[in-house]
């Protein structure tokens, strides 16, 4: 008797089993091969398809982002709540979008709208049904390209000139190439400052000096290596800013010269005037003084009484 109740058993498990695997040959979500890169501010679409011959609506979706833990729900469809089968998680409200009328296609991907930083990990699209269920994981990274790079002349710099070239608002960090006229890498010596915001941002300055004789074109080319972007900006520095080759800087400074002599000069005079004023007046007002004073004194001492 207990062993045909064993035997039963057996049964019964194998023709779960044997019905798993068929349901399993039936179904499959399809893998990605490479990570989703979304720009912040900007949607992005995280791809889920489901390869079958037939599709029932009484599918289970869920969307979980697995980038902190616990796992946060993003967004659920349950094909058996006709009613209102997509539920979106309060976290992501208003910024997830599934398409239902695709769900007889396979098709369960997810669109997240206006990107964050904070987006930025695992999200695993889990589909079940009855007895089966699969799961792919898609793998997304966040990308921001600042703004336009600008170049700002510093000036002299020994017997060079001082070159600065800033953005702002990368991510992730960028790379900052200098070039000349022949879009070569420039061999002078370059200084490059990034700074972390607060936001989780970056923001980029950097520095060049170029010497007298060298190629006076130049480029500040700001690189965002993840989504294969760049900005860049050039400048045209003309011979006469360099202070060794300057004509009129000579001229500037035998200018400057003369006019602080002068300024000195009309000072000092000033200053002789004035002091030849105070002894006048002093000699003058010498006797009233004496009076103030001591009338002041008086009151001073009256008040004390």
């Amino acid at each position: 008797m207990a062993s045909g109740i064993q035997h039963r058993k057996t049964l019964h498990l194998i023709l779960f089993l044997q019905t798993v695997h068929l349901v399993k040959g039936q179904f499959k979500v399809i893998p990605l091969n490479k990570p989703v890169v979304g720009i912040i501010g900007e949607g992005v679409l995280l791809p889920c398809q489901l390869e079958a011959k037939t599709i029932s609506e009484r599918l289970l979706v869920q969307w979980i982002f697995t980038g902190k833990s616990p796992n946060i729900g993003v967004t659920t469809y349950d094909g058996i709540n006709t009613l209102n089968p997509v539920r979106e998680e309060k976290r992501y409200q208003g910024r997830t979008r599934f398409f239902q009328s695709e769900v007889t296609k396979g098709n369960f991907s997810l669109q997240l709208k206006n990107v964050m930083l904070s987006d930025k990990g695992k999200y695993i699209c889990f589909v079940s049904l009855e007895n089966w269920y699969d799961e792919v994981v898609v793998d997304l990274n966040v990308a921001a390209q600042g703004d336009e790079s600008a170049v700002f002349l510093d000036g002299p710099v020994g017997q060079g000139i001082g070159l600065t070239c800033k953005s702002h608002g990368w991510f992730p960090e960028p790379e900052i190439i200098w070039l000349d006229s022949k879009g070569q890498t420039r061999k002078e010596k370059v200084v490059t400052q990034t700074t972390e915001t607060p936001p989780g941002l970056f923001d980029v300055v950097s520095s060049i000096t170029l010497e007298p004789g060298s190629n006076t074109e130049v480029s500040c080319r700001i690189i965002n290596n993840l989504i294969n972007t760049a900005c860049e900006s050039r400048v045209l520095i003309s011979d006469v800013f360099f202070p060794s080759t300057s004509p009129w800087m000579t001229a500037f400074l035998v200018i400057t010269f003369c006019t602080v002599a002068v300024i000195i000069a009309t000072g000092y005079k000033l200053k002789i005037n004035c002091t030849r004023r105070q002894k006048e007046e002093t000699t003058d007002e010498l006797k009233k003084g004496k009076y103030f004073l001591s009338s002041i004194n008086r009151c001073d001492h009256r008040e004390q009484i």
